[in-house]
């Protein structure tokens, strides 16, 4: 996530004084290199997201509550394709060029980012918390998670993305000090991190006690259609572990970053790397995604499968 308006703001305007020097900026193939990695990760990203989009869709395996969370969070991976990586690549050129259109880039940049970033960790979080319910209460599962929920949760986390994306924004350009709006962040995270820890971890938890029970259940016949049951709670469970490992392996380098950018009163070169490679990173997690999917969900890569299969044989 982009993390403040300022730091944007003094890359300008160092470029600014360096254009008249002769020195070469020492971030200046740092640049060149965010800008080859996020122009060759943009096509894959927008590509990949809109074949898993559509695969859920014609995936009928699927529970609904767990189609839905999937695809808002495959929509704000493709969001990411589609809008967040191009203005990010926008905002690395204009400030290369030291260009005065870098700063309206890089706001640009940051509203959306800060809405695909936010609706992911809300997505994640519902993903969590739905997981949760099946597999430590199904039996109460059909009357806890209904879809009408399910999509007003959904809607509620594309609203709200937006309106904490646009609120940051406004706060840092007028009234609070990016600082604080920085640390807000932090806090945000944090607690969020906690929550998804824990929930993950009871899921794991349970997933592994079912996998005994299916171990020394699998003789009996009369017992297959819950065994079944179990085996399909216990994979999506497993997706939705792997989805919460590759986004923490991603956002936590940013994470910890903002952390060090908060304690250290002069940033170095070293840390304006670092902090350049982390976002690239944060958004390498949107081409993570859908293999996650393929890799864990059968019947998801079987679709794009044939997906592929008719793509290729109509040329």
């Amino acid at each position: 996530m982009n993390s403040s308006i300022c730091q944007i703001c003094d890359s300008q305007q160092q470029n600014s004084s360096s254009k008249s020097s002769e020195v070469e900026d020492p971030l200046y193939s740092i640049i060149i290199a965010n800008i080859v990695f996020n122009v060759c990760l943009c096509y894959p990203t927008i590509m990949l997201n809109i074949l898993t989009i559509h695969a859920l869709r014609k995936t009928s395996a699927l529970s609904k509550p767990l189609k839905t969370f999937l695809l808002s969070l495959a929509v704000s991976d493709l969001g990411v394709g589609l809008l967040g990586q191009p203005l990010h690549i926008a905002c690395l050129v204009a400030l290369l060029r030291s260009s005065l259109n870098a700063i309206r880039y890089c706001l640009t940049a940051t509203a959306v980012l800060n809405t695909v970033c936010l609706s992911s960790f809300f997505s994640l979080m519902a993903l969590s918390t739905e997981r949760f319910i099946a597999i430590q209460k199904p039996l109460r599962y059909q009357d806890i998670v209904t879809q009408k929920r399910v999509v007003v949760v959904a809607i509620m986390i594309w609203l709200l993305s937006a309106f904490l994306a646009m609120s940051l924004l406004f706060l840092g350009l007028y009234l609070v000090p990016v600082n604080i709006i920085i640390v807000c962040l932090l806090i945000i995270k944090t607690l969020f991190f906690i929550a998804t820890t824990w929930s993950s971890y009871k899921i794991y938890l349970t997933a592994r006690h079912q996998n005994m029970q299916i171990q020394s259940q699998v003789q009996h016949v009369s017992q297959n259609s819950d065994t079944a049951k179990t085996l399909g709670l216990r994979k999506s469970a497993k997706t939705a572990l792997l989805i919460y490992l590759a986004f923490w392996v991603c956002y936590l380098p940013r994470y910890f970053i903002l952390i060090v950018h908060q304690i250290q009163a002069n940033k170095s070169i070293a840390s304006e790397i670092l902090d350049m490679f982390s976002l690239t990173l944060v958004l390498l997690n949107s081409s993570v995604n859908p293999i996650i999917y393929c890799w864990t969900m059968r019947h998801v890569r079987h679709t794009i499968t044939k997906i592929l299969r008719n793509i290729f044989r109509k040329r």
